[in-house]
């Protein structure tokens, strides 16, 4: 009784101040004083709906598409919406580096090891660093990475870039690519959104989540819009609802009440705004791990990648090593952390002509104002980059005699421990705040739930928008993929 009371008490003031709306009538036992029970809330239209469907999920990035997958499948009627003018959100920006083991791709390559052997590897990795709050979901997460990567494939004419091409580089062999290589996340998302709409789901484009809308027993039956073109209210009737809207790094007034210590970051991108996040708790959701810093990347973020799949020396402004090359947030959190302000990515031929050929070039072109080279000696490119040349003269002097001992001392550099030839060279970068960690906290079935743990109903959660969601583009992958088959378990058993 006192859950009902505290979620009704919680309802009444949502709807009172307009963060959530009602279909119609009054809360059941809490009709207005002295007013209609068709009351609304000032400055708010009546809700009206305009659409109907079994399953909305607000968000078209990877975690969005990926929950869309189970559900139309299953022969559902699947709507997604998204806040921009396209659909892919911030993953098709993304660098499309995916961490995934036992895929049918790595198999095809000879490349050895199932999912599960690796997820009992990994394990022991979140539990030392304390990351074991619901480790059933994270388990299920890793597990659906690897049937994701299968079924985009085999389903929906994904193209990833053959493992062939890297694998006996030195490169990581659980790293899957797009088709070109790093960046071209239109070879996976483009096929995706379109073989969903080939199964029956429908796209509505500039369309800003503003409201959930409940019935008069407070429980959540649909979603109210805003068309950012016309301004237009649109109300949406859904059986399950999905927030797939991503972090909140872009939001400088969330970002500084929960992460004050990367306030004066800039933002990689300007969408992550958290609105799902605000959406779930004017719900009666709650946050989790908000504290938790986020990922730092470098604004050039496909160029911090590049040390996994070719050699490069990586130098602070005063031409001197500071980090290992072989761990793309690594150099961001150490330029941030040691207040350098930027730092170079210095490379060779090798990287031009290796398998992220497509992507070095591409950037090379498009940072053409931060790049220096071709330099033939190394006096020649510290002159380019402003560096001291023999501080960077030492620093290679340094870098080459591990590299001949067959050891990193200094930074334990793994991959590609290679000595660089001219002609080099450098592209300069700057830290940015990318990835936030903190969400809405869901119960192991990907449903929201409130301050007691109570399940929230037709309310599920994926992607950046819950706690912890990983690094790269896969665990948002798995964590939508896994959401769809929860929402699609919960209107079978409705239907049952």
């Amino acid at each position: 009784m006192d859950t009902t009371l505290n979620r009704r008490n919680f309802l009444k003031g949502a709807l009172a101040s307009g963060a959530v709306l009602m279909a119609g009538g009054a809360l059941a036992g809490c009709a207005s004083e002295g007013g209609n029970s068709g009351d609304t809330v000032v400055g708010f239209a009546p809700v009206e709906f305009a659409e109907e469907t079994d399953v909305l999920i607000i968000g078209t990035g990877i975690a969005g598409l990926s929950a869309a997958m189970d559900p139309v499948e299953a022969g559902y009627k699947v709507m997604l919406a998204d806040k921009r003018d396209t659909y892919g959100g911030e993953s098709f920006m993304a660098c499309g580096v995916m961490n995934v083991s036992g895929s049918e791709m790595q198999k095809r390559a000879g490349i050895e090891g199932s999912v599960e052997e690796k997820w009992e590897k990994y394990a022991p990795v979140l539990e030392k660093k304390g990351e074991t709050d619901d480790m059933e979901y994270k388990k299920n997460v890793y597990l659906g990475q690897t049937e994701w990567a299968n079924r985009v494939e085999a389903d929906y004419g994904a193209q990833f870039q053959p493992l062939e091409a890297y694998k006996d580089t030195g490169a990581p062999t659980s790293m899957l690519l797009p088709l070109n290589g790093i960046g071209d996340m239109t070879s996976v998302l483009t096929p995706l959104i379109n073989g969903l709409q080939d199964k029956g789901a429908t796209v509505g484009l500039n369309r800003k989540a503003t409201n959930f809308i409940v019935d008069s027993e407070g429980t959540v039956i649909g979603v109210r819009f805003v068309d950012s073109k016309t301004d237009k209210t649109i109300d949406v009737k859904a059986k399950k609802i999905v927030l797939a809207t991503g972090g909140f790094s872009c939001n400088q007034v969330m970002v500084s009440e929960y992460m004050p210590q990367q306030a004066e970051l800039c933002p990689l991108t300007v969408y992550s705004m958290g609105e799902g996040h605000e959406l779930g708790r004017s719900i009666g959701g709650v946050y989790a791990h908000m504290d938790m810093d986020s990922n730092r990347m470098s604004d050039l973020a496909q160029v911090t990648v590049w040390g996994y799949f070719g050699r490069n020396v990586q130098v602070s402004p005063m031409g001197r090593r500071f980090i290992k090359e072989d761990q793309s947030h690594d150099t961001p959190d150490a330029c941030a952390e040691l207040g350098l302000g930027f730092w170079w990515t210095i490379f060779d031929n090798q990287l031009i002509e290796g398998s992220q050929a497509w992507n070095v070039e591409m950037n090379m072109k498009a940072h053409e104002d931060r790049l220096v080279g071709p330099c033939n000696t190394l006096d020649e490119l510290a002159q380019a980059m402003d560096v001291p040349a023999e501080n960077l003269k030492a620093t290679f002097a340094e870098y080459d005699g591990y590299v001949d001992a067959g050891e990193d001392a200094a930074f334990g550099k793994k991959l590609f421990l290679e000595k660089l030839e001219a002609p080099y060279y450098a592209l300069k970068h700057f830290p940015f705040r990318y990835k936030t960690h903190g969400g809405l906290k869901i119960a192991t079935d990907s449903q929201l739930v409130d301050n007691q743990g109570n399940p929230i109903a037709n309310v599920y959660c994926c992607g950046s928008t819950t706690p912890d969601t990983g690094s790269d583009l896969s665990p948002n992958a798995g964590s939508g993929l896994i959401t769809g088959k929860a929402v699609v378990a919960s209107l079978q058993s409705e239907q049952a």
